[in-house]
């Protein structure tokens, strides 16, 4: 996505005309559609950064465009103004899995167009992590939590760490490490993708610790097949002999040799279906608690925090 690419939805002409010139004269790279079919697409092609979606357009409503472009992964990140003729209640959206990030009540001036597509930028850019995955950091995740506990939608936050991880880097080196990271963030973008919602947040905490914001019952689900698909892929980064003796043979300090497992994943299933939280970072401390159980037990395995209040 480029930010500096705005795409305009709107089926009233004039008011089209209006925000594109405010916008372009801002430095904007501006794109105008006017039916709701089109929206996608478009946006697709253009490589939007924002699109400022009427409530109202022909041939497909503005509520329906928000769903195509969450659910699909080419513009899930995208921003969203929505322009509305009365105030929409957002919070009401936002359980249904749509999330939008701001929007105008018409009529409005041409620089409050401007001054919210600054500001949706701005939250964007602040969310974006530079870390090897491309994925969003801790930080992010908290504000979307945040939003979430705020907004009173169901969810299960699954927290994914990477077992011998450490110990593997250290063998075999940090680029080859950095291939098992990106291999497991491009198996939780495929299994996500593979959902029909539009309700998923990835997330790259640090080094072999990951997240993924998930719709109400549907982690378990989404962990297992996490877990499948990585158990089969992670035997090909590991050497033959390895392999066969299913870990690593390393000296210590003193000179005993100590045998470290093939990597596994550790995977906690946080929800607020039976349990209500009032801050991210219980959240987060809940899912540490349950990583800490089930890390020592072989193998790869996933624990849903089943406790209520």
């Amino acid at each position: 996505m480029n930010y500096e690419r705005v795409l305009i939805a709107e089926a009233d002409a004039h008011l089209a005309e209006v925000m594109v010139i405010r916008l372009s004269n801002s430095g904007y790279q501006v794109a105008v559609v006017d039916k709701g079919d089109e929206v996608l697409a478009k946006a697709i092609s253009f490589d939007a950064g924002i699109v400022v979606l009427d409530q109202f357009l022909p041939l497909k409503d503005g509520f329906e465009v928000c769903l195509d472009l969450k659910m699909n992964p080419k513009t899930r990140g995208v921003g969203i103004l929505l322009l509305s003729e009365q105030e929409v209640d957002l919070n009401d959206m936002s359980r249904l899995g749509i999330r939008v990030d701001g929007q105008l009540v018409k009529p409005f001036k041409p620089k409050d167009v401007l001054n919210e597509v600054n500001r949706i930028i701005a939250k964007i850019r602040a969310r974006q992590t530079t870390s090897l995955t491309g994925f969003s950091g801790w930080e992010a995740l908290k504000e979307e939590i945040r939003d979430r506990l705020i907004s009173g939608g169901d969810f299960d936050l699954l927290f994914i760490t990477i077992d011998n991880f450490r110990v593997y880097n250290k063998t075999y080196g940090f680029e080859a490490g950095d291939e098992v990271l990106l291999m497991l963030a491009r198996i939780m973008s495929e299994v996500t993708d593979e959902l029909e919602t539009p309700d998923v947040f990835l997330c790259h905490i640090i080094a072999n610790d990951f997240a993924i914001m998930l719709p109400g019952k549907v982690g378990l689900r989404v962990g297992e097949e996490i877990i499948k698909r990585f158990d089969e892929e992670i035997l090909g980064h590991y050497l033959e002999d390895d392999r066969e003796r299913g870990g690593l043979v390393l000296k210590t300090r003193e000179g005993k040799l100590e045998q470290w497992p093939l990597m596994s994943l550790s995977l906690a299933v946080v929800s607020n279906l039976e349990r209500k939280f009032s801050h991210p970072l219980e959240v987060k401390m809940v899912a540490e608690e349950l990583l800490e159980y089930i890390k020592v037990k072989p193998g790869s395995n996933i624990m849903v925090d089943r406790r209520k209040e």
